[in-house]
């Protein structure tokens, strides 16, 4: 029997996570089961278990791969080292995660499975140190943007810029929520973002942060 390429394993693996996105759309965390999974992939039980042990190993990938598909969209726009004013940066982050929400080509909304990650990692401790530590990662390119502003000249010199990165993260995370909860499909107001300018041009957030993420 002639062993399958490596391209070729990459895609079964890819098809059996396709089918536990899926799952979780339709079905939710508690209901899905790895004989649902099986069943959707189209591939055999000992093909699917070949790729992973049981359903807490698959949702784990489930939720790291896709936390790290976002992670690398956002990244160029945290990490641009003359970033754009604060409407215009919040537009660019906010549209770039609805983008990735509405990536249809396998009709998932990856947004409401974000959804589902997150309640799955308050459960698995090797799960929540890593998606925590992805997001303290995230919360310190926030801050960097916030120091660069201020270098500029852009921003309140004042801010604190661990807690001003807090809030903007605590925007984009509950806009993930807002989308999948609602579960809309329009163009996202742009007026957030003005509306994020203003609550963080009215809030000085001078009590400084601790380095260590919560």
């Amino acid at each position: 029997m002639p062993r399958i390429t490596e391209e070729r394993r990459e895609a079964r693996r890819e098809q059996v996570l396709e089918a536990a996105r899926a799952c979780l759309q339709e079905d939710g965390l508690e209901a899905v089961s790895m004989e649902m999974i099986i069943a959707r992939s189209g591939l055999s039980t000992g093909a699917v278990y070949g790729y992973f042990k049981g359903k807490d190993e698959l949702i784990n990938a489930v939720v790291t791969e896709g936390t790290a598909a976002m992670g690398r969209l956002l990244v160029p726009i945290l990490t641009d080292p003359e970033p754009p004013p604060l409407p215009e940066f919040m537009a660019r982050l906010l549209g770039t995660i609805a983008e990735f929400g509405q990536d249809k080509r396998d009709g998932v909304d990856r947004l409401l499975v974000s959804l589902h990650g997150w309640s799955h990692s308050q459960s698995n401790p090797e799960l929540k140190a890593l998606t925590r530590a992805a997001y303290c990662r995230q919360r310190e390119l926030f801050a960097d943007v916030v120091r660069r502003w201020q270098a500029a000249g852009t921003f309140d010199p004042g801010a604190d810029p661990g807690g001003v990165a807090e809030l903007l993260q605590s925007v984009i995370l509950g806009f993930v929520a807002q989308r999948a909860l609602a579960r809309s499909t329009a163009t996202w107001p742009r007026t957030t973002s003005s509306r994020t300018s203003a609550t963080c041009g009215s809030a000085r957030l001078t009590r400084k942060r601790s380095s260590t993420c919560w």
